[in-house]
């Protein structure tokens, strides 16, 4: 660990501090807006809301990317969120802010945050040898996961103890300290530098796009994610919350701790790619981790049915662990999908275009995501959750069975010089 250097450790201890942030934020959000509507049409909005910058803003983002210094578009995309969100929490003091002026914000600080992802994904290889890489993105998973369990936890915790004000003063503070510790990285501009104009930005948009189809199997696999985020990213993002708080009625702590579980699960399978697998072929890792996960899928949905709630006592702690052992065990499989492609991205690309084809690659994956938010927080205020649940899954299962027999791990069998003479093998992460 000591080989990945000092600017691999400023790197994640940025993201550390900012991503504890937003998780206390991202559990607390939906819950207040639950607890002032109780609508999961409002639920859907705000996810669509959150997503819509991305799709729209994403190409952009990518291109400033490549083209401008990726530590300082870190350190003024995390200054700048951590300002916007402190004015929220002064607001939220006075008595405005409504849910009209949270979505106005929220849209606000998603374009901040896709101005800052396709950098920083992008800047990782830079600071990183090639052969460091899994090792790097293995440990870099793994504080992401760290983050995200203790986020959700306390952000439970802290909206049910003192309210909405205190959890978006952490998370703006956090920004800031992340934004602090980045400034510190030793790091040169590896890109051209060039004027950007309307034409440029579309040019290397379209080469961005071009860079797509010179890795075979790469358009097979963002079709599946693009499907695969529209049936399931909801149910986690829409339809959970709904369920948890509303029906079962899970306190906010309780309703904390199984978001953490995700993440803890994405965390323990992060630590046994870096340890144990570490070795073990991707593309079959890719592939048994995304069937596990798929047939997981279904014992999580028979739990959404009446039967199950009654059974376990409501918002007991029996079904709290009903609930979360499965949750923790579906996360330990998604980073085996997850993470060999983002390393496999991570080599391939060229710094010159990395920026731009992160950013379409993930609008790409997430593009359908906000149609799909907007069907199911129309549908879980007129249909009964557990058959929406039911719907999401057999549909997910027909997805990926499809996929996989039409051979979508082929993406990791790619050889050397294939891809313009670049040198490239195992991989890491999409949906």
């Amino acid at each position: 660990m000591k080989g990945l250097g000092r600017n691999f450790w400023l790197f994640t201890l940025g993201r550390l501090v900012s991503l504890i942030g937003s998780g206390v934020q991202a559990l607390a959000i939906p819950l207040y807006i639950l607890d002032l509507t109780g609508s999961g049409v409002m639920m859907g909005t705000f996810s669509v809301v959150t997503m819509l910058p991305r799709i729209l803003f994403g190409p952009i983002a990518g291109v400033l990317g490549d083209r401008f210094n990726r530590k300082y578009i870190m350190i003024y995309m995390d200054f700048a969120r951590g300002a916007a969100i402190i004015l929220m929490a002064y607001l939220s003091d006075v008595g405005v802010l409504n849910l009209a002026l949270l979505f106005v914000f929220q849209l606000v600080i998603s374009t901040f945050d896709i101005s800052f992802d396709p950098a920083t994904s992008a800047m990782l290889p830079d600071i990183i040898e090639e052969h460091k890489l899994l090792k790097a993105n293995s440990i870099l998973g793994a504080v992401n996961s760290v983050s995200y369990i203790v986020g959700p936890a306390l952000g439970g915790v802290l909206y049910g103890l003192f309210g909405i004000e205190i959890v978006f003063i952490i998370n703006g503070t956090s920004f800031i300290l992340s934004a602090i510790s980045e400034i510190f990285i030793v790091y040169q501009q590896t890109t051209k530098k060039t004027r950007v104009s309307v034409k440029s930005v579309f040019v290397d948009i379209v080469e961005g796009i071009g860079y797509l189809k010179k890795i075979d199997g790469l358009m097979m696999v963002l079709m599946f994610a693009m499907v695969s985020n529209f049936l399931s990213t909801p149910i986690f993002t829409v339809v959970f919350p709904f369920f948890a708080r509303t029906l079962v009625g899970f306190s906010s702590e309780q309703y904390g701790f199984l978001q953490s579980g995700w993440v803890l699960g994405v965390l323990f399978g992060n630590i046994l790619i870096g340890t144990i697998l570490v070795n073990k072929k991707q593309g079959k890792l890719f592939a048994e981790g995304l069937v596990t996960e798929t047939v997981l899928n279904f014992l999580l949905a028979a739990l959404f049915f009446p039967y199950f709630t009654s059974l376990f006592g409501g918002p007991s702690w029996l079904f709290f662990a009903a609930l979360g052992i499965p949750i923790v065990v579906m996360g330990v499989f998604n980073a085996f999908v997850n993470t060999p492609l983002q390393t496999l991205f991570h080599r391939v690309l060229p710094t010159s275009h990395r920026s731009r084809v992160f950013s379409v690659i993930s609008i790409l994956a997430q593009i359908a995501t906000p149609l799909g938010s907007a069907v199911f927080g129309f549908a879980v205020d007129r249909l009964p959750v557990h058959y929406l649940v039911l719907i999401s899954c057999i549909a997910n299962a027909i997805l990926t069975i499809v996929f996989l027999a039409k051979g979508m791990s082929r993406l990791f069998e790619v050889r050397p010089g294939k891809h313009g003479g670049d040198s490239y093998g195992n991989a890491e992460e999409i949906a």
